[in-house]
């Protein structure tokens, strides 16, 4: 039969495994549901602003919010990235000041905890 102390060590061997589970865990889980050009697309070329709007569904934490403005082709003209600090379960919006390359076609956004 266990002793008093084999047992309470045990036990608290067990809980912090089982807390250093949870903080693993506990990280934002981020989300782009909406990308918007200021002006509309037609105001796409030249200096303007795009706004990435991102729900965090996760715990509070950092947020890597990239943008790439792509040609036809699919090529990269111009990326830029911003890391914001977000709460839990938080919507925001992320504003990003470029400078529309001229045979722009396309932009994508993502977001990733950082």
């Amino acid at each position: 039969m266990p002793s008093r102390r084999t047992v309470v060590g045990s036990l608290g061997l067990t809980l912090a495994v089982g807390t250093a589970g949870c903080s693993a865990l506990a990280s934002p889980d981020p989300t782009v549901v909406d990308t918007e050009v200021d002006g509309g697309i037609d105001a796409l070329f030249g200096e303007t602003d795009v706004y990435v709007t991102v729900q965090n569904d996760g715990a509070a934490g950092d947020v890597l919010v990239e943008i790439a403005i792509l040609d036809d082709q699919g090529t990269i003209l111009y990326d830029d990235s911003k890391t914001v600090e977000f709460g839990a379960d938080e919507r925001r919006r992320v504003t990003f000041s470029v400078d529309v390359p001229e045979d722009a076609e396309e932009i994508e956004a993502t977001a990733t905890a950082a």
